[in-house]
């Protein structure tokens, strides 16, 4: 008799699939690695054949475990699907605003989750306060925040979301006038300090993409001034989509996304509701952006 893996086992499998290592699935799902690999063997002997292969490098999934990924990914998406019209249904009344921390990159993101919000809730309403001031949330300006990076406070809730991928993009017009560019010849539109010392910013300068005629303090500013043709730039995938990617050869970091909170915050349902759409929201872009 064929033996069916229950959702604890899927998200097992989910997490290292996204992750692609034992180690990074045990930090996204709060347990230890030896958990994840112990866990996941106890499963490939009840269906009697491998999910998982094993490497040096990480792991990556077998034939049999990417077709159980596609039945966590349906599976998960059926439970985010069931916990939105249970918050509908039953929080219909909710009330009160929400303040949000974010950079400028997850602005839009954070605006479809309020419009979402908003069409539920009407009596609800939320601020988008945009900034990379990370202690907001601890002085308590800030209900929830969009961070890249994990200060570890203990008194504060991370949820890891994903990870955000970046490019070296320019516009078409851009590279009409500049034909065969490379990263010695690129002209950049850089970034002032302290942005600049990003691990990607940091990284594309190492590797020669270092003449910045233009030099902003705006993220905002740097994508449009490449929309304009201005010049090239680092850019996260996800706000690039209508851009070229030039060097793709060239490995930039990637940066952890996370959603914060602080408990006393997720003891408001209205709070909490919002929380659990932003992350739902946060979810499907940055899924998309790693296709």
């Amino acid at each position: 008799m064929a033996l069916q893996a229950n959702w604890d086992d899927l998200r097992l499998l989910l997490a290292v699939s996204r992750r692609g290592s034992f180690l990074q699935a045990g930090q996204l799902l709060g347990i230890a690695a030896s958990t994840v690999s112990r866990r996941l063997t106890q499963l490939e002997v009840a269906l009697g054949e491998p999910l998982v292969e094993r490497g040096v490098d990480g792991c990556w999934l077998t034939s049999r475990g990417q077709s159980l990924v596609e039945v966590a990914l349906a599976a998960e998406a059926g439970l985010r699907r069931q916990t939105a019209t249970d918050l509908s249904g039953e929080q219909a009344e909710l009330s009160g605003s929400v303040l949000v921390s974010a950079g400028e990159g997850f602005s839009s993101s954070v605006l479809e989750a309020a419009n979402r919000f908003t069409s539920l809730h009407p009596r609800c309403s939320v601020e988008l306060l945009v900034t990379a001031d990370f202690h907001k949330i601890v002085r308590g300006v800030a209900d929830i925040a969009v961070r890249t990076a994990h200060l570890g406070e203990p008194s504060l809730i991370y949820r890891p979301i994903g990870e955000l991928a970046y490019g070296v993009f320019a516009d078409a017009g851009y590279l009409k006038r500049s034909p065969g560019v490379t990263l010695a010849t690129a002209v950049t539109i850089g970034l002032l300090p302290p942005l600049d010392m990003l691990p990607q910013m940091r990284a594309a300068k190492a590797a020669g993409l270092d003449r910045a005629q233009i030099s902003v303090n705006s993220f905002a500013v740097q994508l449009e001034s490449v929309r304009q043709g201005m010049g090239v730039a680092v850019l996260p995938r996800i706000l690039a989509k209508d851009l070229t990617e030039l060097f793709p050869e060239l490995e930039l970091p990637e940066m952890e996304v996370y959603l914060v909170t602080r408990p006393q915050a997720l003891k408001q349902a209205h709070i909490r509701c919002f929380f659990d759409m932003l992350e739902q929201v946060l979810l499907e872009v940055l899924h998309v952006g790693t296709r």
